[in-house]
């Protein structure tokens, strides 16, 4: 049995909760021996929701100063920690975006990637149909009964966008679209019937209304890990501020994070270290998982 400690692996979608978004960069600084950008990753977007509407922001990640040896001109790839940053709410999806995607470009001329964000809603896909003919077919097919109001969302061309619209149109039909705080047990409900639309390929989606997070993944490896309390020297090095006071440190012991990863760039196994006061759990395949204002992650 092999037992050399896998190192961390790339994640392409991120979805999380947590109970103090100002400790969060100390918590994916600890998680960084299992999660990481991956390493063909040429940007990220990440999406936060705040009194009902949805902050977006990308970053393009660039390359390394010129310089001799193999490593010149090398992608420059921040931590996790860096590209999530402080997010402004408890929850927050992430996206890492890769060069090998199916990426049409957007109206406005930028790379049409997620995460997408509308109506208080934001949300990261990956997958989906990856050729280019079949993948234009599924987001006609979308778009085909979507409503005015949510037609006027569209930002891109992607068949992820109108995927994502087309579970909030779901959402809408049934009148619950605008009732964010209570509709999470129906917002699986939508994405499975959207997905059965679309012949149901290999997809990954992180979907959050703010308050609750939903994880959803077909065909793509992704895992849960549980966050309970920090480390004071890992949120020192970060800010000595977050560990100099006994409040400070108290606030570390009291920290829960969620986060669950999807469209893994390899498989995790049990065995594989896990720092202490985290828990991973590898999600079986076709697995949702609920969390946020839920104590306990609910997985379905």
């Amino acid at each position: 049995m092999d037992e050399t400690p896998r190192q961390s692996v790339g994640v392409r979608a991120l979805g999380l909760s947590q109970s103090d978004p100002l400790r969060g960069p100390v918590a994916l600084d600890t998680l960084a021996a299992i999660f990481e950008v991956p390493a063909d990753a040429d940007g990220a977007g990440v999406a936060t929701i705040v009194d009902g509407s949805a902050l977006l922001s990308h970053v393009k990640f660039g390359r390394g100063p010129a310089a001799d040896g193999p490593s010149a001109g090398a992608r420059v790839l921040p931590p996790l920690s860096r590209v999530v940053g402080v997010p402004r709410g408890r929850t927050a999806i992430v996206q890492l975006s890769t060069p090998t995607e199916l990426r049409p470009k957007a109206l406005g001329g930028n790379v049409d990637v997620g995460p997408f964000r509308a109506r208080g809603y934001a949300a990261a896909i990956v997958g989906g149909p990856q050729d280019a003919d079949a993948a234009a077919a599924s987001r006609d097919r979308l778009l085909a009964d979507l409503p005015d109001a949510l037609t006027r969302c569209l930002t891109g061309k992607s068949e992820a966008e109108a995927f994502f619209l087309a579970c909030l149109a779901w959402l809408q039909r049934r009148g619950v679209l605008e009732r964010t705080h209570d509709n999470a047990p129906l917002m699986l409900e939508a994405v499975r019937a959207v997905d059965a639309v679309c012949g149901a390929p290999p997809r990954q989606v992180s979907l959050s209304n703010g308050t609750d997070v939903w994880h959803i993944s077909r065909g793509l490896p992704s895992a849960l890990v549980v966050v309970q309390g920090l480390d004071d020297d890992i949120a020192g090095a970060i800010d000595p501020q977050l560990a100099d006071s006994s409040t400070a440190r108290e606030r570390n012991r009291r920290y829960r994070g969620t986060f669950c990863a999807g469209a893994l760039t390899a498989l995790l196994r049990p065995a594989d270290v896990v720092p202490a006061g985290c828990t991973l759990t590898i999600l079986p395949d076709e697995t949702a998982v609920l969390f946020g204002r839920e104590a306990t992650p609910r997985i379905q």
